[in-house]
């Protein structure tokens, strides 16, 4: 195994957090009749990760991030990304890459709402929101038996690290 890599100088701006944070993405759903919505779910040091909630007939704001390059997966309804060099449509589970300073924004022209989860890294601007609801249904925790990564991990680090 090899030495890890050392991570940066902390950031202020996004202090680091404690160990793993599952959520349910669903709890950080929130439309707005009036604009495109933006959630942000994580921020760390390395990255910040958002949900867009954009209404039919809606659109983001011109969006353009000089030092973040910026990941949009579709994760319901159809979007179309409008970028400086041309149109981009996407249905669920279709991603995108959007390398930093690039102009760009997201339209929702289709009758159903869209939700697309952003991944930017290094993180931009912005604190992490408080989810709308705290379900948190599509995470389970204890599992009663132990699946092959977690018998590894547990053989590597030692069971008492959980």
């Amino acid at each position: 195994m090899t030495d890890p890599v050392p991570d940066p100088a902390p950031d202020p701006a996004h202090p680091p957090t404690a160990g793993v944070r599952p959520v349910d993405l669903r709890d950080y759903v929130r439309f707005a009749p009036d604009a495109a919505t933006r959630v942000r779910v994580f921020a760390s040091g390395h990255l910040s990760l958002d949900v867009w909630c954009i209404e039919p007939q809606q659109a983001t704001e011109v969006l353009r991030y000089p030092a973040h390059d910026v990941t949009y997966t579709v994760l319901g309804g159809r979007s179309w990304f409008v970028t400086d060099q041309g149109e981009v449509g996407l249905d669920p589970l279709g991603a995108m890459l959007v390398p930093a300073d690039t102009v760009h924004g997201i339209d929702n022209r289709a009758p159903d709402p869209l939700i697309v989860l952003a991944v930017a890294s290094p993180p931009s601007p912005g604190a992490e929101d408080a989810p709308v609801a705290t379900d948190a249904t599509a995470v389970r925790l204890d599992d009663d038996a132990p699946g092959p990564l977690r018998r590894v991990l547990d053989g590597l680090f030692g069971a008492e690290r959980r």
